[in-house]
This record gives C-alpha cells, sequence and structure tokens, in this order.
C-alpha cells in the first residue's frame, strides 16, 4: 500500500505541474497586458489607415494603404520594443489557446470602449468646433481650414 501511496502522490504532482494555471502566459511569449496594448495601437492604426484612404477619395489604393498600415505596425512593434518575430510567435501561441485570446480581445474592447468614451458626444459643449459645427452645418470640416494630416506622426511617439 505504501508504494501505491507513493506513486498516487507521484502522479498528482506530474498532473498538477502538466496543468499549470490556465491564464498564464509561458514567459517566452508577450503577456496579456503587453499584447492588448500592441493590438489597441494596431487597431487604431488600421482606423487611421481607413479614415485617411476615406478622406482622399479613391487617391489612395487599398495596397497603398495596406503597405502604409504595415508601416504603422512596425512603428507600434518599435514603440512597445517588440520584434516582428517575437509578436508573430506571440500572436500565433495566442491563436492556438483562444481562452487567453479572448482575454486579450476583451482587454483591447474596453480600452477601445474606454478611450471612445473619454471622447464623448461630438455635439456637446467640450467637443471640438468641427463637430459642434456638425450639428448646424453638416458640411463644416470644409468650411474651416484644418491643418494637414501628417500620416507617420501618430505613431512615432506615445505620451506618458
Amino acid at each position: 500500500m505504501n508504494n501505491r501511496f507513493k506513486a498516487l502522490v507521484t502522479g498528482f504532482i506530474f498532473l498538477m505541474a502538466a496543468c499549470g494555471d490556465p491564464g498564464n502566459v509561458p514567459k517566452e511569449y508577450i503577456q496579456k497586458n503587453k499584447m492588448s496594448k500592441i493590438l489597441v495601437d494596431m487597431t487604431l492604426a488600421d482606423a487611421y489607415g481607413n479614415e485617411v484612404s476615406a478622406l482622399t477619395a479613391g487617391a489612395v489604393t487599398d495596397s497603398v494603404r495596406q503597405e502604409n498600415v504595415k508601416i504603422y505596425y512596425k512603428q507600434i512593434l518599435d514603440l512597445h520594443q517588440v520584434s516582428v518575430k517575437d509578436f508573430m510567435a506571440s500572436y500565433n501561441w495566442y491563436e492556438s489557446h483562444p481562452d487567453r485570446m479572448k482575454d486579450v480581445f476583451e482587454k483591447v474592447q474596453a480600452d477601445i470602449a474606454n478611450r471612445k468614451n473619454k471622447l464623448g458626444n461630438p455635439v456637446e459643449e467640450n467637443a471640438p468646433v468641427k463637430f459642434r459645427m456638425k450639428s448646424f452645418f453638416p458640411n463644416a470640416d470644409k468650411a474651416f481650414l484644418l491643418p494637414a494630416s501628417d500620416t507617420v506622426r501618430p505613431f512615432i511617439k506615445r505620451q506618458p
């Protein structure tokens, strides 16, 4: 009976070691918080690329827009001090672990929703003039001289 007890305890220890913590990410991969921050920035870069493409009224082809977004992605990875290779390895690992990928995407959604809530309603009093005027004049954005948009600047330096 003593040998059976030792075998049972040894088996239990191996089972516990094999299972590990289901929420943990191995150290060689990007952790959930950092991965979610990277994906938030990439989502914003994608939206920015689409917005610039829409504002140019067809002057930018989809392939050019995709190349610009790739440049933004590389800048984002540089900001987070992550190599493309490490990001892809981590992203592939998360894809093979959907429960952890779900956690990351929930953080991404919460961050973007929080940012959207901070912007508020565009017609509120504290909104920029461009948005407040749209409630009265639908084409108000064309009536003001706005500075030209720089396609590289938004993702070069993050404010602390």
